[in-house]
């Protein structure tokens, strides 16, 4: 048997194969939905052990991606008191693969979460070995042994937040986390060991629960309460406020969504974070600009901020509603040149702002790649149209309608297909000031375009003294130089100057000057005209 034609039925035995999984997961849907009422620990066992079958399944391929958690006794979430949630009762659970442990003591928990770097998954590369994580769902590689042991122990930190969020929502009687937790445990990337920039310490560590502890002990001892961390110098009245201030330096979480894995600072934010998905349709809490109904008071007066415009920018007309969104529209807009796209595509000429819009880009590539492979596969392949038998998506409702057409009114499902519509069949362009095309909820329950727009009184009066949009230099790069160390309430001094400004800009300058100097000769002469003495003075010449 050819190669070929040996790579041609693997292929279709993988397609079989994940047809079959499909259906097995529709036939199984209702069961799953049911289990979604229940505790989150159930839900999330079932779907890891579905997970794992299938990739076990596979054992031609190769095992880079993480397996399911075994299935484990239920475990129901206790209510604790809040000035102890974070020390009782906290079920610490080892998600590595085929490991079932639990433990109540975190120094334990992280010394067995740490054993596991030596059980990673090692893969030979060009340039020398790779190690995997097989913590479920996670999947992080890396070709550096310390950064894994600072991987495993933000694992264990992560685990520990994660059984204070299984517990805090029975304290606070809080509905179930509605997000996909297919990326629970994918923790942030760990580049290097986590250093202590109080001044006059150099403590490093690579775990961050010693780090965060080393850390109290410098604001324990703080008597004037008084961040000594390089750079601040902040001073507060009380030491609660110097601790909750430190969380802003060290990155410190308090708490997490057990089914998502999403962490914050407090227990407000969690709160937040799970009554924003479970809104009462009666809620008396609704936006009067555009309709959304929110769970609290609190968190309707947070929506609402998202449609008062509160700064301005000094190159156009347009009003954000922050700061960063001011500073992406600069970055989008108003720069230009080679500095301002400084991530190029390794496929094309494209260069993009931002890594993510890169990543973003270089899809697009692979997704044209896999069209085309598809296609040559059919051609060679009838025996492929055992694909057709996939059940089809369900086709999205279409709620944004467009306001322009007279007699038909067209309906789509997305607002960007909208606006292509307004765009190309109307001509429609954005308004003055408008970053994009905004849809506002009507009583009909459709999404229609608004051209309204609600502003501060201080921004309302810049943009009244507008006189047109203007564009920024970027013929020149600029050159940062520190020039001052940080002390303890002074941060960093930096130096700001041009590099590399145009040449002929230089040329052209040095030329004027040269056009401008005169030299001017003085003699001193007798009576019969002789020269005594002279003197040349180099002087300016003004025009008038």
């Amino acid at each position: 048997m050819s190669e070929a034609v040996l790579k041609k039925d693997v292929a279709k035995h993988k397609i079989l194969r994940c047809v079959d999984w499909i259906q097995k997961q529709n036939s199984e849907e209702p069961t799953k939905l049911s289990l979604q009422n229940k505790n989150d620990i159930q839900f999330i066992i079932q779907t890891n052990a579905a997970r794992k079958n299938f990739l076990l399944a596979a054992a031609e391929d190769e095992a880079t991606v993480p397996t399911g958690v075994d299935e484990t006794p239920s475990i129901e979430p206790k209510a604790v008191s809040l000035h102890k949630l974070r020390v009782e009762d906290l079920n610490l659970e080892c998600e590595w693969q085929s490991c079932k442990s639990f433990f109540d003591n975190y120094l334990k928990y992280q010394d067995h979460v740490r054993k596991h770097s030596s059980d990673a998954h090692v893969i030979e590369i060009e340039t020398g070995v790779q190690y995997v994580c097989l913590w479920d769902t996670c999947g992080h590689k890396t070709a550096d042994f310390n950064e894994m042991i600072r991987h495993m122990n933000y694992h264990a930190y992560h685990g520990k937040l994660l059984a204070i969020g299984f517990n805090g929502r029975a304290t606070l009687k809080l509905a179930r986390c509605k997000k996909d937790s297919t990326k629970r445990n994918q923790v942030p990337i760990q580049y290097s060991d986590y250093c202590c920039m109080w001044v006059g310490c150099e403590e490093k560590y690579n775990s961050m629960q010693m780090f965060l502890d080393h850390v109290k002990l410098h604001t324990n001892y703080s008597e004037t309460y008084l961040c000594s961390w390089a750079g601040c110098g902040a001073v507060f009245p009380k030491k609660v406020m110097l601790v909750v201030h430190v969380r802003s330096h060290t990155g410190e979480r308090l708490i997490a969504c057990y089914h998502c894995g999403q962490h914050f600072a407090n227990n407000r934010k969690l709160c937040d974070h799970l009554r924003r998905q479970n809104v009462n349709p009666n809620s008396p809490f609704a936006c009067e600009l555009c309709g959304i109904r929110c769970a609290t008071e609190y968190l309707l007066s947070e929506h609402t901020r998202q449609h008062v415009s509160t700064v301005a920018c000094a190159l156009c007309d347009l009003t954000a509603t922050s700061p960063a969104a001011l500073a992406h529209h600069v970055r989008y807009r108003h720069l230009a040149g080679e500095h301002a796209r400084p991530h190029a595509c390794p496929h094309c000429v494209y260069k993009a702002v931002t890594k993510w819009d890169l990543r973003k880009h270089i899809l697009t590539h692979n997704k044209k790649k896999k069209r085309n492979q598809d296609l040559s596969d059919k051609d060679t392949d009838d025996d492929n149209s055992d694909l057709e038998s996939k059940p089809k998506k369900q086709k999205s409702v279409k709620k944004y309608a467009c306001h322009m057409c007279e007699k038909n009114t067209k309906v789509f499902s997305r607002g960007t297909r909208l606006t292509t519509h307004l765009v190309k069949v109307h001509g429609a362009q954005w308004s003055f000031g408008h970053s994009r095309f905004r849809y506002q909820l009507c009583e009909d329950g459709m999404y229609r375009l608004t051209t309204t727009r609600f502003e501060s009184l201080e921004v309302s009066t810049i943009v009244d003294g507008f006189t047109g949009p203007t564009k920024l230099l970027s013929n020149y790069e600029f050159k940062l130089k520190q020039i001052a160390e940080p002390t303890k309430n002074t941060p960093r001094g930096f130096e700001i100057t041009l590099k590399n400004p145009k040449e002929e800009e230089d040329s052209s300058m040095d030329a004027e000057d040269e056009d401008k100097k005169v030299e001017i000769t003085m003699c001193d002469v007798d009576d019969k005209g002789n020269i005594i003495s002279s003197e040349v003075i180099k002087s300016e010449f003004v025009y008038t």
